[in-house]
């Protein structure tokens, strides 16, 4: 008998046992006499849960590895946000300094808003415009001095004209005249606009002779380019006011359309033509002019004695308010727009009337005359100033509403001209009609 040492029998596995492939890889390395080899695996706290919350009592259930991946979105996040929100403001700054604000309403005719931009662009023209008449008189008054010096009459009463002329252009080129100027500019263009519809709607032909063209645009724009002082361009007048050609042009059809509703309005007056007799009463008040009418309606009073008691306009008060005949365009264009309306019979007696001045007015037609002369002389000076009286006309009507100009627009420094200055010292003329040290005659900017 051996001594060797007899084999235990192996382990009888359970029936249906599954064995998995490493297991049985290890089973049989040992079997084979290789040592077993335990590697130490070490836990990972960032997967573990600590229970405290990430914000607001919420996140107690993330992990570590979770809330810090949550915590760099949400810097990511909000720096991300910041961002945005600086690009944001910039881009609302833009906006609001190149859109929102050039296009705020700084007059409104009839609901119609007339934008600050609109208005910038006009007081940049006309400032241009009665700075190149203003180096143009001084460049003719320059030109006299030799013959001034010899003593011409001639060009001594030439200097004369010139000086008056530059002291009227001086007082024009004043910031306060030209803002001004370029408001009421504005406003009557506003009113013109709509009277030529009203017109061309009555006569479409109108359209042609209310309406400038093209060609007219131009020629007067290429006046205005050819007017510039010696050093000074169209060009730099664009560039340094921030304008484009489009918007001078537009300036220059606001004032064309001027010229010609003149023109149209001068038209209309004729002799001999339609004319009112008429007799008024002019009061302070709305209240005293309804006061007065009620007197006389209710027969308390006569016109003649309401006249003396109350009217104040001291050419009529003392003849019953008795104003005589009154052609078209010579009297208040406020009254007139009631005395010429359509339909005025004799003895008619008007309501109380807001005059052209300010005033308040009742108004009785005494006759009518469809075919009386008008005196030549008045006849002239009625064509001369139809556009002004028509327009005071229009600003009295009634129906007509305008808001109150923003003064703060009119002189804020965005919508000043930076060129011509408008603080620039106008060298007034020496008793010779030379300005010395300056080129030409002119003045230059100082």
């Amino acid at each position: 008998m051996s001594n060797q040492t007899i084999n235990k029998p192996a382990t009888k596995r359970r029936t249906g046992a599954k064995v998995s492939p490493n297991t049985a890889k290890n089973t049989a390395t040992k079997a084979k006499g290789t040592p077993s080899v335990y590697r130490k695996q070490t836990a990972r706290i960032d997967g573990r849960r600590d229970g405290k919350p990430l914000i607001f009592g919420w996140g107690g259930h993330l992990t570590k590895m979770q809330k810090e991946r949550i915590q760099k979105r949400a810097a990511y996040g909000f720096f991300a946000a910041i961002i945005l929100i600086i690009i944001a403001v910039l881009i609302f700054g833009v906006i609001q300094q190149n859109i929102i604000i050039p296009n705020q309403a700084i007059v409104k005719v009839n609901g119609v808003s007339v934008s600050q931009d609109t208005y910038r662009k006009l007081l940049a023209y006309n400032a241009q415009d009665v700075w190149n008449q203003y180096n143009n008189l001084i460049k003719q008054q320059g030109q006299l001095a030799t013959q001034l010096q010899h003593g011409d009459p001639a060009a001594t009463a030439e200097n004369q004209t010139l000086i008056a002329q530059i002291q009227t252009v001086e007082g024009n080129y004043a910031q306060a005249q030209l803002t001004q100027t370029t408001m009421d500019q504005l406003v009557e263009d506003q009113l013109i606009q709509q009277g030529i519809r009203r017109f061309e709607q009555q006569n479409p032909k109108l359209k042609s002779k209310l309406e400038p063209t093209d060609a007219q645009i131009t020629a007067k724009l290429n006046a205005f380019k050819a007017a510039f002082p010696v050093g000074e361009t169209y060009s730099q007048f664009l560039s340094k006011d921030n304008l484009t050609d489009s918007d001078v042009r537009a300036d220059v059809a606001l004032e064309l359309r001027r010229q010609l509703m003149q023109t149209y309005l001068a038209s209309l007056l004729v002799s001999p033509t339609r004319q009112v007799h008429l007799r008024r009463i002019e009061t302070n008040t709305a209240a005293q002019a309804q006061h007065v009418l009620q007197l006389i309606n209710e027969k308390k009073i006569t016109w003649d004695q309401a006249a003396k008691q109350y009217s104040l306009d001291p050419n009529t008060k003392g003849t019953g308010g008795d104003m005589g005949w009154v052609p078209p365009g010579t009297g208040d264009a406020g009254i007139e727009l009631w005395a010429y309306a359509p339909g005025r019979t004799v003895n008619q007696t008007s309501p109380v009337i807001k005059d052209a001045s300010g005033t308040f007015d009742i108004v009785q037609i005494l006759g009518i005359d469809p075919h009386r002369a008008v005196d030549p002389t008045t006849l002239q000076d009625s064509q001369s100033n139809a556009l002004s009286h028509w327009l005071s006309g229009q600003r009295a009507d009634p129906r007509n509403s305008f808001s109150t100009p923003d003064q703060g627009m009119m002189n804020a420094s965005r919508n000043l001209p930076s060129v011509p200055n408008l603080n620039a010292t106008l060298k007034n003329e020496n008793p010779q009609g030379a300005n010395p040290g300056v080129p030409g005659g002119g003045t230059g900017l100082p």
